[in-house]
């Protein structure tokens, strides 16, 4: 009965992220800028969410650290912390924790009435290395994951690697990461399938507008094209990500996502004040899951 109780505690908590294959959270971006852009952030980011989309990335800037609060559906929420560090002139280290909660699920061992309640938590830590060698640069990461379902518990590990070059005097990037390649132990009878990808792509600045007198730019347009597979369920999709910078101070966006049962269509805004980037990620979601997904993002760079 408890074997029983337990594959349909798994089964249940599936649903809730609307994921396929175990530990999905891996799969949600986890900053504002990315999720409001469609997750097409693995050729352009450079600061601590490096940590997450593509390791690489940390060496294309110096220090910056980084919170996000993410609220997902059936009422899951996730929080981010990482930090990027520099390892020399050419090299960075990169440190992130992610921590999600599914919230009260009912528990039910057969059909009929619940037999209650329990939650899921899962963790990810990781530590990263990346280095710029001339206008390339490639980065890994190691991370320990932890789950637990009621009170069953499992641990593992997983690897993520990326790559991303500059082209045209820096006004295009192109990126490609892996992420996720690791293994579970044994949750109560069976391993949870790590959400193993690739994903890669291209990111570029079309248009500029810079002020005579100050070089002010005055409007920024940025665009990302990217694509991702995801090997365990034979899926590719597609990442379409626009942004729109004002006066260095507002930047508004927008993106899609293709063949995601959860979103399509995303939207956020980024604020600027000085060191500081604020930005929010609005995520409706299709019809039958609660919705919409709320990011919230936190990030201080110097």
């Amino acid at each position: 009965m408890r074997v029983f109780a337990t594959l349909a505690l798994m089964l249940l908590a599936g649903p809730v992220f609307g994921q396929d294959t175990g530990l999905s959270f891996l799969r949600i971006g986890v900053n504002a800028n990315g999720g409001s852009m469609g997750d097409a952030q693995v050729a352009s980011v450079r600061n601590a969410f490096a940590t997450y989309w593509n390791p690489a990335g940390l060496a294309g800037e110096r220090r910056s650290i980084a919170g996000s609060h993410r609220i997902w559906v059936g009422d899951v929420r996730a929080y981010d912390i990482a930090a990027q560090l520099p390892a020399g002139s050419n090299s960075a280290w990169g440190l992130s924790l992610t921590a999600t909660d599914s919230g009260d699920m009912e528990a039910r061992t057969q059909p009929g009435a619940p037999d209650g309640t329990f939650s899921a938590q899962f963790i990810n830590a990781g530590l990263s290395y990346a280095r710029a060698i001339r206008n390339l640069r490639i980065g890994i990461t190691g991370k320990y994951l932890r789950e637990r379902i009621f009170d069953t518990n499992a641990s593992g590990y997983a690897f993520d690697a990326g790559i991303q070059a500059d082209l045209l005097s820096g006004s295009l990037n192109v990126g490609a990461s892996v992420r996720n390649i690791g293994r579970m132990n044994a949750l109560e009878v069976e391993r949870t399938p790590l959400p193993r990808l690739l994903q890669g792509g291209i990111a570029l600045s079309p248009l500029q507008i810079v002020a005579f007198t100050d070089d002010v730019r005055l409007l920024d347009l940025a665009l990302a094209l990217e694509a991702s597979h995801l090997f365990d369920d034979n899926l590719t999709r597609l990442h379409v990500g626009t942004s729109v910078t004002i006066m260095e101070l507002v930047d508004l966006r927008g993106g899609y996502i293709s063949s995601d049962e959860l979103r399509d269509y995303t939207f956020g805004l980024g604020l600027s004040f000085d060191r500081i980037y604020a930005d929010y990620a609005y995520i409706p979601f299709e019809g039958g899951f609660d919705g919409p997904g709320h990011i919230l993002s936190l990030l201080y760079h110097w």
